[in-house]
């Protein structure tokens, strides 16, 4: 069994200061800083495996910190093109796949602000989350497209696979508009107190409610990872939880 490696608990909370987690940041809170840089970029260059994965039908993908880098910055320029830009909210209904990863680090290329959607919501779930993020853009696949459809004043809609069965006549493909873009993109830098993800409450007790999540959070989000879960940089994090929720995208 592999023996833990975390500092001990007493001695680093005594010593802990904010300033030892942002020291860790490739940007700067203050100065500015991107979270597709600090997600992807700074492992860029070395041929590093950033996602291994295996769908349903036993289909395996795997991507590199490069290609999701070059895939991110198609799906920035898609935003631009569509004249999203920062503080923008763009939606994500999607299962997880490749493209979710490609959607959510585009999004942050571009400085907008990324909002996950529960791919077990209906309609009445999705029309309340989107009217109130404002979301400009929402990136689906063919098994949730037809939530869609009773969307009031849906935002700019692209569908994976547009082409098949599910999607609605007049739908832009995702893959098709991806690869007309170029794969350079130049990060929008912003600051820690900055918007970068758009989270909504259950719903549970009322309506549903918009939380931003500002830049500065990537460092909780870092240190649970290090310092509760113990991942090293060896390490295959294997995550199960739903990307519609906070555990699932963190």
């Amino acid at each position: 069994m592999r023996q833990p490696n975390l500092p001990e608990y007493a001695s680093f909370y005594d010593a802990f200061l904010p300033s030892h987690l942002e020291s860790g940041l490739h940007g700067s809170l203050t100065d500015g800083l991107n979270a597709c840089v600090e997600c992807c970029d700074r492992y860029t260059g070395e041929n590093r495996i950033a996602l291994n994965w295996e769908g349903a039908d036993g289909s395996q993908t795997t991507l590199t910190f490069d290609e999701l880098q070059q895939q991110a910055a198609r799906f920035a320029n898609v935003l631009t093109q569509n004249g999203i830009g920062p503080g923008d909210r763009v939606a994500g209904l999607l299962p997880r796949i490749p493209e979710l990863l490609v959607v959510i680090l585009g999004t942050l290329r571009a400085g907008a602000v990324y909002q996950p959607l529960f791919t077990a919501f209906g309609s009445k779930a999705i029309t309340d989350r989107l009217a109130g993020s404002e979301a400009k853009l929402i990136v689906t696949d063919t098994g949730n497209r037809h939530k869609l459809n009773d969307v009031p004043n849906c935002p700019i809609t692209l569908t994976l696979n547009a082409a098949q069965s599910g999607a609605q006549s007049g739908d832009t493909d995702f893959a098709i508009t991806l690869a007309a873009q170029s794969d350079s993109f130049e990060p929008v830098m912003l600051r820690g107190d900055d918007l970068f993800l758009m989270m909504f409450t259950s719903g549970t007790t009322g309506p549903p409610k918009g939380v931003g999540v500002p830049l500065s959070a990537l460092l909780s989000f870092a240190a649970y990872m290090k310092f509760a879960l113990d991942v090293r940089p060896d390490d295959q994090f294997w995550n199960i939880a739903d990307p519609g929720w906070a555990y699932g995208l963190y």
